[in-house]
């Protein structure tokens, strides 16, 4: 009986110091994530799926998925799902260079465009009121993990509005690259999410040939 709770405590320790979490400092969050950011990104080709999800009154209200494969920084094709009000619509865009941006709303059709096709999902801009970062390592069938969170508390808006909370929880692996990195939105009084998205990578990837569509 001893030995049995010995090794019980030897697994709990074990586990314990697996997902101890550490307070980090500013420099070295953004050190590891604008690493990571470069690294990932550059490791090419790169496929970098981001799925969001709008959420209100505890319910999810629309989901956007953009697939995004990338040759290099100027080729690259999107493809975006977007599921609300029990419809599905996808849209297209293929990059093939500086200013040679198409888009399509049935990957056939295809017009050509100065800038992005759609607009970004993402809602970002206000400065935080205060903040907290932290990192914990795991191991995952022998392999090492860092999982770095980082979580805001924005000011109140004008009238009634709320406080508004963000968190992003990045894993990296043992280069420094992402893995998924996950960003949670939502009010504090009364605390409820609004929003999720979620990311994740594949690096050296296997995709399509990307070429310039005929208009």
């Amino acid at each position: 009986m001893k030995i049995a709770l010995s090794l019980i405590a030897i697994v709990l320790f074990i586990v314990t110091a697996n997902a101890q979490s550490r307070t980090i400092s500013k420099r070295k969050y953004e050190k590891a994530f604008e690493f990571a950011v470069s690294k990932t990104n550059d490791d090419y080709p790169v496929v970098l799926k981001v799925t969001t999800f709008f959420i209100e009154n505890g319910k999810r209200v629309r989901k956007v998925t953009e697939v995004i494969e990338s040759e290099s920084l100027l080729r690259f094709r999107i493809t975006r799902t977007t599921v609300a009000g029990g419809r599905t619509t996808k849209q297209y865009q293929v990059s093939v260079g500086f200013a040679k941006v198409f888009c399509s709303d049935d990957g056939v059709s295809w017009k050509s465009s100065e800038g992005e096709c759609y607009p970004s999902v993402s809602s970002y801009g206000t400065h935080p009121r205060s903040l907290k970062r932290s990192v914990t390592v795991k191991w995952v069938k022998g392999k090492k993990f860092k999982v770095y969170r980082e979580y805001s508390v924005l000011p109140e808006w004008e009238g009634n509005n709320p406080k508004i909370f963000r968190e992003t929880v990045s894993t990296m692996d043992s280069r420094g690259f992402f893995r998924t990195v996950v960003n949670t939105e939502g009010t504090l009084r009364p605390r409820e999410v609004t929003l999720i998205r979620k990311q994740s990578w594949i690096t050296k990837a296997r995709i399509k040939p990307i070429v310039q569509p005929i208009e």
